[in-house]
């Protein structure tokens, strides 16, 4: 690996660092201000959200990379804790859409269409139905190259 390069383990790993860090940031301005004006209500419920966004995120990553190893040796733990990592990533969707939908309602954007993060939960569900059905050997060998 060159210099300056991360692996995608250490991605999902600052991705749960900052989330964490995020969430117990906002529990405390939430204490702080029990009452507090609209703006940074919404400001706070936004940094919750992506908050939630970096933990489902982090586990998608994690998940994917026990799937592709599992891919390459067949090692059944390995399929096993790529479901549990997309179970985890399925939750922090839910923790996402949920905060994100209670600020926002669905709408129609110019490049992706019509966005609904409750409806997009189908998608994520399917990552799990993937995960669980994998066989290794699914990704083919570019020969080394």
């Amino acid at each position: 690996m060159a210099p300056g390069e991360i692996t995608p383990l250490q991605v999902a790993s600052n991705l749960q660092r900052y989330a964490q860090e995020t969430l117990r940031g906002v529990a405390d301005l939430r204490a702080a201000a029990p009452a507090p004006a609209k703006e940074l209500r919404l400001t706070l419920g936004d940094l919750e959200a992506f908050a939630h966004l970096g933990n489902y995120y982090a586990e998608k990553i994690l998940g994917a990379s026990q799937l592709a190893f599992f891919d390459l040796g067949g090692q059944t733990e390995l399929q096993a804790q790529a479901v549990k990592h997309l179970e985890a990533a399925l939750g922090h969707w839910k923790s996402y859409a949920n905060v994100a939908t209670a600020q926002y309602k669905p709408q129609l954007l110019n490049r992706v269409g019509y966005v609904d993060l409750n409806a997009l939960t189908a998608k994520v569900e399917h990552d799990l139905a993937l995960a669980r059905n994998w066989r290794p050997g699914t990704i083919a060998s570019d020969g080394g190259k």
